[in-house]
């Protein structure tokens, strides 16, 4: 259980924070952090690095994110030349939160945050790296521009960030749906208050495996994430407006979650036993696994939902958990597909609006309270 002493300040312990990993990964000076630099050249990344950027240079890493780069696992598959992107929005202020492993992309040398493109502190106009360094990520970030269906007249460069178009813009529809199915229609537009987006690792990487082992048995990197990522997420989902968090993908399984997050509890099989006996639905055969755990591919104890149209069938999986922390409840929806993390479709959003439901009915009193004028 974490100690109440323990409890985060967003502003200095996270915002602040961000703000000097990246200073130092920039070269600069840290306005609050003490910590020591531990230098980093871009060729020990072998399987990325090799052959792929131009040039060849060292970085600062401050000294609690080097725990990411101690492990051939995680080295071998972060990109350290490109600026980490450890959020988007602001945690004080949300429609909902949304849970990422790290921010994907590295193989190429996107002038948006790859630093040896020009060097010496200089970077390309127009391009994400270099207001950062004229500035502070917070700055950027906070507002969440790439969010925005118009981009800000001065942050107008954001239209050739591939993240933008391929991967938050998608999203809108749906993030707007679940907030609308926890606070009610047309109480929070997503557009004015956009989501806060956290990694777990904010270093870039294409591909995250399962590192479950990784994470129990380093205390170091298990102390980072639990103050990096875990505290500030379960401030922003008291924060946000909808009291939700979301994640995609079949890796934000129980036996990884719990090992950052020992008060998790899976309470899909409880959401699954109301939405049994209360709902049913026509178009949807959704189930839940007799022996829930042997499948770890797919239902892993999880409800499994399959929409039928015509003689076509798609699937989904859906796991609610609750992390009980201070006397509070902080909900995370996962839902996930096999062949890939894409959102749900929209044949899939009547399904999770009684999904919901029974989760209000469940906690009454926690999800779908105090939102008007918050």
């Amino acid at each position: 259980m974490m100690e109440e002493k323990q409890k985060i300040n967003l502003e200095s312990d996270f915002i602040n924070y961000w703000d000097d990993v990246i200073r130092i990964w920039l070269g600069q000076n840290p306005k609050t952090c003490q910590s020591t630099l531990a230098p980093i050249s871009t060729n020990r990344n072998n399987r990325i690095g090799e052959n792929i950027y131009k040039d060849s240079f060292s970085v600062d890493i401050e000294d609690e994110q080097m725990c990411f780069f101690r492990h051939d696992k995680l080295s071998d598959l972060l990109c350290q030349a490109h600026m980490p992107e450890p959020y988007w929005g602001n945690p004080q202020n949300c429609s909902l939160v949304v849970v990422d492993y790290n921010p994907g992309g590295g193989k190429d040398m996107s002038p948006h945050t790859y630093k040896g493109t020009i060097g010496n502190g200089q970077y390309p106009p127009n391009t994400m790296i270099k207001y950062v360094n004229d500035n502070c990520y917070s700055q950027l970030a906070k507002d969440f521009p790439i969010w925005k269906k118009k981009l800000p007249k001065d942050k107008t460069w954001l239209g050739s960030y591939g993240g933008r178009d391929k991967f938050w813009l998608k999203k809108k529809k749906w993030a707007q749906h679940l907030v609308n199915n926890c606070v009610g229609e047309g109480i929070v537009d997503v557009e004015k208050c956009p989501p806060f987006a956290i990694e777990l690792c904010g270093w870039h990487s294409p591909n995250w495996p399962n590192n479950t082992d990784v994470f129990k048995n380093d205390k170091d990197l298990r102390n980072t994430v639990s103050l990096r990522f875990v505290q500030p997420l379960l401030k922003a989902i008291e924060n946000s407006k909808s009291q939700l968090a979301i994640c995609i993908g079949a890796q934000f399984k129980p036996s990884i979650l719990s090992t950052f997050l020992p008060q998790l509890e899976n309470i899909t099989k409880g959401i699954y036993g109301k939405m049994d006996q209360r709902y049913s639905l026509e178009k949807y055969k959704y189930t839940y696994p007799d022996n829930p755990g042997k499948d770890e591919k797919n239902s892993d104890d999880s409800i499994s939902v399959t929409f039928t149209s015509g003689k076509d069938k798609v699937s989904r999986y859906y796991r609610i958990y609750n992390v009980n922390v201070y006397g509070k409840d902080h909900f995370i929806l996962n839902t996930f597909a096999p062949g890939g993390n894409r959102h749900p479709a929209e044949h899939f959003w009547q399904f999770e609006k009684i999904l919901i439901e029974a989760l209000k009915d469940m906690h009454a009193g926690t999800i779908n309270s105090n939102y008007i004028g918050r």
